[in-house]
């Protein structure tokens, strides 16, 4: 498997700055159609194929795909942290308030998270 590292982070990007607002919005549909296509892009990846708008798109727009590089890494974050504690519910029983609590923890920290690497994206694009 090639390393696809700036490809995967685009992806990433445009995973997340396209499916948030569909999901925050009550569109649950289209963004479960665009995380399916997520996933689908993850694994042509794998196995050395680079999907055609992904490679245009980075080609096309360089500026936008650096910022979205510097987000990336959120979708992946999210998809390996919540399948980590899902797994861990077979070894631990956790409450429904902490699961909750856990929850909304793993979202602020993202959040969090995507601001400080989109101002360090920024400062370095600057200097």
């Amino acid at each position: 498997m090639k390393l696809w590292s700036k490809e995967a982070l685009v992806l990433g990007g445009l995973s997340g700055v396209l499916e948030t607002p569909l999901s925050l919005l009550g569109f649950e549909i289209l963004s479960d159609i665009l995380f399916l296509l997520f996933i689908i892009c993850i694994f042509m990846l794998c196995f050395n194929k680079t999907p055609k708008f992904l490679s245009n798109f980075i080609s096309d727009y360089p500026k936008t795909s650096y910022y979205l590089c510097a987000i990336g890494w959120i979708p992946y974050f999210m998809i390996i942290t919540t399948i980590v504690f899902l797994g861990s519910v077979y070894f631990v029983s956790y409450s429904e308030e902490f699961i909750v609590r856990f929850l909304l923890s793993l979202a602020y920290i993202s959040l969090g998270m995507s601001f400080i690497s989109l101002i360090i994206a920024f400062t370095r694009k600057k200097g």
